[in-house]
């Protein structure tokens, strides 16, 4: 009847399937992990890599309760914070060298802790990564995960997707059936099974459904709403299927994925699609960069933000690259030229010597980008920005011809949405009783509502992966 038969499996080989899978296996137990992906990594490998430190439990408590609108248990919340606290020396004890995360300070005004006037914003500590040789932390981090996986020889299938839990009426969830390259195979999991297989960030049906736009994203392609689906088919509540974090970014026609836009110096605005500012450029969190583009005119229905448009001058576009290609997928695939030469030529770059003749080239009235960019540079001159509120110390003019222009498009760091768990990891039905035997960690199903701040996922995918590594590992085996 059965392929394998284990105490634990684990679906997905990501930071919380890793630390998962690591914790079941020094508590003991005998561990597969089912990879839908020819590799792992998950997300991890596409991430910045920090993990969040908290100097006051209650204060960060207030603080993240806060961002989640009441919509996450303060008792998941409170459990989150004492577990992530652990992470960094958990990490060490891999192997890990732990080192303080600088964030690369493109403005002024740049902040260590999202929404600091959000109440116990006092409370949240500084960020940290692991060390090493390449730019990427995430990189670094997931390197350090994947070799204790394989120094501990816990067995991973690779390219091998989950179709279906199966569950006893009365024993709860006992095993997967899951589809190698070569046949459907069924394995039985004596104590639980933790589903630990990220989001839906390339399911663009899905976007639609719960975010009411069609989203680009920036990571793991694999991450197709797997999870959801195999956990709504028992019953599984869902929890902050709305939520997302997501940058604006560049996308092109030669990439599934978006390329993250980092503009080397305050000296630029977004537009939408009528030649109108929208939002604090700098000051806006990079995260919540998704929430004003998510304007509808209610006379057209047209979607005026999707695409929008940096517009920057020569002085900008000589001072550095306007992407980041130095992590994540793209990074395989393009390496970004340090003047942006190269994408101009390509045509992704729009240029122009007059805003006007830029504007036509974007489809725009002249006389709008015109008169918003006219705005913008009188209001670098008096420091004061009346609509927006931009930091006086981040306005800088658009100067020096020519004027160029990118589309910029809402793009997916990851989504938070999935089956509900409570404080034990365990996932809940409809009526919040847990599915007995069924666990989950990391983004699926992820604590964090819309109000994100960074460094959180990776926290909370390190922390839950133990907790429900812990508390699957306690079960009682299987009868019969």
């Amino acid at each position: 009847m059965w392929d394998y038969e284990v105490d634990v499996v684990i679906v997905g080989l990501g930071c919380a399937g890793s630390a998962a899978a690591l914790t079941a296996f020094d508590a003991g137990a005998k561990v597969l992990v089912l990879e839908k992906n020819a590799e792992g990594g998950g997300n991890t490998r596409y991430s910045g890599g920090s993990m969040r430190l908290y100097t006051d439990v209650i204060k960060s408590a207030d603080y993240i309760e806060h961002l989640c609108e009441g919509t996450t248990e303060r008792d998941v919340i409170e459990t989150f914070i004492e577990e992530a606290s652990k992470n960094p020396d958990w990490m060490k004890g891999l192997g890990a060298e732990i080192a303080s995360r600088h964030l690369p300070k493109k403005y002024p005004t740049s902040a260590t802790v999202a929404y600091p006037n959000t109440p116990g914003s006092e409370g949240m500590g500084p960020r940290v990564q692991v060390k090493g040789m390449t730019s990427s932390a995430g990189v670094e981090m997931w390197g350090v995960l994947a070799r204790q996986v394989a120094q501990k020889q816990i067995p991973v299938l690779y390219s091998t997707p989950v179709r279906q839990l199966l569950r006893d009426k009365d024993e709860g969830v006992t095993g997967v059936v899951a589809a190698t390259t070569e046949k459907e195979i069924r394995i039985k999991a004596r104590r639980a099974v933790i589903l630990t297989c990220g989001g839906f960030e390339y399911d663009p049906l899905m976007h639609l459904n719960y975010f009411g736009h069609r989203y680009f994203a920036l990571g793991n392609p694999g991450n197709t709403g797997d999870g959801i689906r195999l956990a709504a088919e028992l019953g599984a509540d869902l929890w902050h299927m709305s939520a997302c974090a997501a940058t604006l970014s560049f996308k092109f026609p030669e990439f599934e994925f978006g390329i993250r836009q980092f503009i080397p110096s305050p000296g630029f605005i977004f537009v939408d699609q009528l030649g109108k500012r929208y939002m604090d450029e700098t000051g806006t969190d990079t995260h919540l960069m998704w929430a004003p583009t998510s304007y509808i005119d209610t006379k057209t229905l047209q979607k005026t933000r999707m695409p929008s448009y940096v517009i920057v001058d020569e002085d900008t576009r000589t001072r550095g690259p306007l992407a980041e290609t130095g992590r994540g997928k793209v990074s395989d695939v393009y390496q970004w030229s340090p003047d942006n030469t190269a994408e101009i030529r390509k045509g992704w770059i729009k240029a122009a010597n007059t805003v006007a003749e830029l504007a036509t080239q974007l489809g725009m009235q002249p006389d709008a980008l015109s008169t918003t960019v006219a705005q913008y540079n009188l209001q670098c001159v008096g420091g004061y920005d009346p609509e927006f509120g931009r930091a006086p110390d981040t306005l800088v003019p658009l100067g020096r011809p020519p004027y160029y222009a990118v589309e910029v498009w809402p793009c997916l760091y990851n989504t938070q949405g999935g089956p509900k768990r409570n404080a034990r990891a365990q996932i809940l039905d409809v009526r919040g009783q847990p599915i007995k035997r069924l666990y989950s960690a990391g983004e699926l199903g992820s604590l964090w509502h819309r109000n994100y701040p960074g460094a959180g996922n990776l926290s909370e995918a390190l922390a839950f992966g133990r907790i429900a590594a812990r508390n699957a590992v306690a079960e009682a085996p299987v009868r019969g």
